[in-house]
């Protein structure tokens, strides 16, 4: 659907953080980063900035560069990448949220993050495991 270009793959890791962040609203039936009229003062809002925007920063200088190298890879070994890029990123999430091996949030972000690359980049990927040499 879309090239992977490094401004793509940035779009793709906030979209993904946002889809995230609403399922995990609705999960929790807690909805107080959308009540942004609680901000008052520059540190409500810095205090807000930080919660919002902390993983999607953290991910996009950590996964940003790396993702972009393993798309534009021309052979099956950019999917192991990419797959090692999703496992780095599980352990980071779970380990800086609850320092558990298994951690619920972590899974769900992982399966997000799947699935938002396969949906931006599915035709990419798919050609990956095409035979291109015939």
């Amino acid at each position: 659907m879309l090239k992977p270009t490094f401004l793509n793959i940035c779009i793709s890791i906030i979209l993904k953080y946002l889809i995230f962040y609403i399922l995990l609203m609705i999960v929790n039936n807690e909805f107080k980063l959308l009540q942004v009229n609680n901000i008052k003062n520059g540190q409500d809002l810095f205090y807000y900035l930080w919660i919002v925007l902390f993983f999607p920063i953290v991910d996009m200088i950590l996964f940003a560069t790396p993702l972009y190298y393993s798309l534009r890879g021309k052979n099956f070994f950019s999917v192991l990448g990419i797959v090692t890029i999703l496992l780095i990123e599980y352990f980071i999430y779970a380990y800086f949220t609850s320092q558990k091996l298994f951690n619920q949030d972590a899974l769900l972000k992982m399966v997000i993050s799947m699935s938002v690359l396969i949906i931006f980049f599915h035709k990419t990927i798919k050609s990956k495991f095409i035979d291109t040499k015939k």
